[in-house]
């Protein structure tokens, strides 16, 4: 039995030393680190497309709610618009007209901020 220990201990003896290189505390530590950043962005990932879910299936309720509530009520008053209102080729006509009203109030406003902020 005493022999068998002996080449048990040269065999061991005998085998390459492993160590542990000097970073290897920081590596691990930068790999459960960039794990985590994974996981995270995983988390927020599914987070933002169960909220778009949320989202979509709460407005589409909401729509369907409006509908079956006002839906007669909604389409008696969008015909008496359809007789008040004029013609679409009118509206048509006029609509460059106040895209560049529009516009025009936008940067009216801009440059109104730009010259209180210069003085």
């Amino acid at each position: 039995m005493r022999t068998t220990d002996k080449g048990l201990q040269k065999a061991i003896k005998r085998q390459p030393r492993y160590k542990l290189p000097s970073n290897f505390s920081y590596r691990m530590m930068q790999k459960i680190q960039e794990e985590n950043i994974l996981r995270e962005k995983r988390q927020e990932k599914r987070m933002f497309i169960l909220f778009l879910i949320f989202a979509i299936l709460s407005g589409g309720s909401c729509i369907g709610l409006f509908i079956w509530k006002y839906g007669a009520a909604f389409i008696s008053y969008w015909q008496t618009c359809k007789e008040i209102l004029p013609d679409s080729h009118t509206l048509l006509f006029y609509l460059p007209t106040f895209c560049a009203l529009c516009l025009l109030f936008f940067f009216n406003r801009w440059l109104h901020k730009k010259m209180h902020k210069t003085l």
